[in-house]
């Protein structure tokens, strides 16, 4: 029906299609025929390039389904747009025209449903780390329906040095070809080329020899080009502005936008490391303006905003930027959360930038403070004192707050080091540690043989928590798991060493992480006494821990060390099959170790709090600090965090009344930075009425807790 759907009284300009089945080979054509044409269905039509023997079809267009799937059996895995792959979505679009009939997907479900209906000429995929096996998966099966079907594959998540690029390829004889580096010049030279041979990959291969960006194994040798950069990142449509990523709004998922592409430094650990990355390219300062726009007016579900410059507030565009959140944020109260970057170095602009926006949570990626650690990963460029300035500045305002990365294993770390590193951020007082364990991700060159080789690397796999299911594909119910590669030791870091910082890391998480314990640091500060010597305390003196915090501790040590494998292979035996991936969507099995031991210890509030107070005495006493007024404090404070705590995620509308011998209410507006010593007791106890509304269950973003006053 040329003129669109017959029940409307709106006239569409919509050209007629007709569906048609190859017969020399199994393929689906989508064709518009010419005006005159009288078809019928089993009709034999002429589809060539000789347009004097066309007298049925006017145009045969390809199918290309572009793909950035996301595991959905235990919730979204990444609730966020699928803004990398419709850049190429909207480049192609840009570049071909109605030639093609382009469809984007994200859920599983849906591409399943659209493959049910028919299948593509052309699949492509975005592949990362936490999406490969899934899209894999559907590439699979698509080329056991029809192995004439072009399968492309795209991402970071791909080998940099030839040999291993080969074993990839080879490994996953699915993937007919796979786009490096940018994927908007790779993948239009790629399908300019397929259309030249009636998209038939075969006969590509054959003659085309090296395609822009593009890798392939042709007779059992590697075929891999020259890489190049798109010149002006402006001559992508925007995907917002064009309606591309329209029906994703409709969807609990987290916009991003990119204002700049490219990162200047080198981190061997990071797939955006890479040399020819180092150029930074901007988008027009009215083009994010109008995107920014766009997005706050259509947003639906969620508060919060993600700009996936791997740089924020470096660069003076960035100030501009800033000015033009702050006014959505005035005129549409969005967003309420801006995760952002923050830039490695220039903190002076950075901290410009921040004072601009409310709600960044300014985070400073330091990953380790120690020298040879940071050259180790090619990051000796990077100052800590910039991430020092940053925290100071976030920390000083009312409407950020302020996070560290650190990551555990990476070359030349060792448990000291470890230590330090986490002991910069509690010094520089961020309210949340992030600590990870370090990956090897394929794409950088510390996943490289040499390097695994240089360092002593000892990795294990393990199934990634939350990206794993069962799903339906073409008919057929297929288990996928997400495997990675984490390092537990070097030739500078033990396995057992390794454990330890493991639990330091929950020490942190429990006793540092989630203000559980707000008031107390600021105590400790203010006697001159690090936090990260209370917390170490914690750690070396497991004699003070009760029964319960002993088993969730084995347990935790227990947890880290078992389900990993020493090969792929073993993972994925082990992990797919069907009883075994239903205890993990259960969640019996695959758990975040570190979170959910956290929320064990949360749990069991009574021993940790005692704990926590018999840790804070120790470490003074140690340091001959702890007098007779700061031991009567603590008993006054350790009665006050009970009182305001405890339950406070089950128990809610209830009032309980208690007295105390110090002025809280006073304490607490200077934010519990009080020296004991000097702190007069009443003469009158004060009474203070404690509850908790609804409120205090709200969970802030980055699964932070922060306790509402109360």
């Amino acid at each position: 029906m040329r003129e669109g759907r017959p029940d409307s009284q709106r006239r569409f300009r919509r050209e007629s299609i007709v569906y048609g089945i190859g017969s020399e080979e199994y393929k689906i054509f989508e064709m518009e025929p010419i005006k005159e044409a009288s078809l019928s269905i089993g009709d034999k039509v002429y589809i060539g390039k000789d347009h004097d023997l066309r007298n049925q079809i006017e145009s045969v267009k390809a199918r290309v389904k572009y793909n950035d799937l996301t595991h959905t059996a235990q919730g979204i895995s990444a609730a966020t747009f699928p803004l990398g792959i419709s850049f190429v979505y909207s480049y192609a679009k840009k570049i071909f025209g109605k030639e093609f009939n382009f469809d984007l997907f994200k859920f599983p479900a849906q591409l399943d449903e659209a493959l049910k209906k028919g299948l593509p000429t052309v699949i492509s995929f975005s592949n990362y780390s936490w999406n490969f096996e899934l899209a894999y998966k559907f590439a699979s099966m698509v080329k056991q329906r029809n192995p004439n079907i072009i399968t492309i594959f795209g991402g970071p998540n791909f080998p940099t040095v030839t040999d291993e690029m080969y074993d990839f390829l080879t490994q996953h004889s699915n993937i007919d070809f796979y786009i490096e580096l940018e994927g908007e010049l790779g993948f239009t030279s790629l399908i300019k080329n397929l259309a030249k041979y009636n998209f038939d990959g075969r006969k590509l291969k054959e003659n085309g020899g090296t395609l822009l960006n593009t890798s392939y194994i042709y007779e059992d040798r590697l075929v891999h080009s020259q890489k190049d950069r798109i010149k002006d990142v402006n001559a992508i449509p925007s995907p917002y502005l064009t309606g591309a990523l329209d029906k994703f709004f409709d969807l609990p998922l987290v916009p991003m936008i990119e204002t700049t592409r490219g990162c200047p430094f080198s981190c061997t650990f990071c797939s955006d490391g890479a040399v020819i990355k180092n150029k930074v390219s901007r988008y027009d300062p009215q083009r994010v303006k109008e995107e920014l726009h766009y997005v706050a007016k259509k947003v639906k579900k969620v508060d919060e905003l993600i700009i996936t410059d791997l740089n924020f507030g470096m660069y003076k565009q960035d100030i501009e930027t800033a000015k033009v959140v702050a006014e959505i944020q005035k005129i549409y109260k969005y967003p309420t959360i801006m995760a952002a970057s923050a830039g490695k170095n220039m903190p002076e602009r950075i901290i410009e930038v921040g004072k601009i926006v409310n709600g960044w949570v300014l985070g400073s990626a330091v990953q380790s403070t120690d020298p040879e650690v940071l050259k180790s990963i090619k990051r000796s460029n990077i100052s800590s004192d910039a991430y020092k300035k940053v925290i100071d500045f976030g920390n000083s305002n009312n409407n950020s707050k302020t996070y560290s990365e650190v990551i555990l294993g990476l070359p030349g770390d060792t448990k000291q080091k470890h230590f330090e590193t986490i002991r910069f951020g509690v010094d520089s007082n961020v309210n949340r540690m992030s600590m990870y364990q370090a990956m090897l991700l394929a794409g950088t060159e510390m996943a490289s043989n040499a390097d695994r080789k240089k360092f002593g690397l000892i990795t294990k796999f393990r199934t990634i928590p939350g990206c794993i299911g069962i799903y339906d594909i073409l008919g057929e119910k297929q288990p996928v798991a997400e495997i990675e590669e984490i390092i537990l030791g070097s030739n500078t870091l033990s396995t057992d060493d390794y454990l330890e910082c493991r639990v330091m890391n929950l020490i942190v998480e429990t006793f540092y992480n989630n203000a559980m314990f707000e008031e107390i640091y600021p105590m400790l500060r203010a006697l001159e006494v690090s936090p990260m010597d209370c917390l170490i305390y914690i750690k070396d003196h497991q004699e003070l821990y009760s029964k319960k915090i002993k088993e969730i501790l084995a347990s935790f040590v227990a947890e880290t060390t078992e389900d990993l494998f020493t090969t792929r292979d073993e993972a994925n035996k082990f992990v797919l099959n069907v009883d075994v991936i239903n205890k993990y969507i259960g969640g019996e099995l695959g758990t975040n170790e570190l979170l959910y031991h956290r929320v064990l210890l949360f749990n069991e509030f009574d021993d940790i709090c005692n704990l926590m107070f018999e840790a804070v005495a120790g470490t003074l006493k140690q340091k001959k600090l702890l007098t007779n007024a700061i031991e009567n404090y603590l008993l006054d404070l350790k009665r006050f965090i009970f009182m305001r705590k405890k339950d406070f995620l089950t128990k809610t509308d209830s009032v309980t009344k208690a007295t105390f011998e110090h002025d809280f209410e006073a304490i607490r507006k200077v934010e519990y930075y009080v020296d004991p010593n000097s702190t007069a007791v009443l003469e009158n106890p004060m009474q203070f009425d404690f509850f908790h509304d609804h409120k205090v269950m709200y969970l802030v973003r980055l699964r932070s807790i922060y306790i509402l006053e109360p």
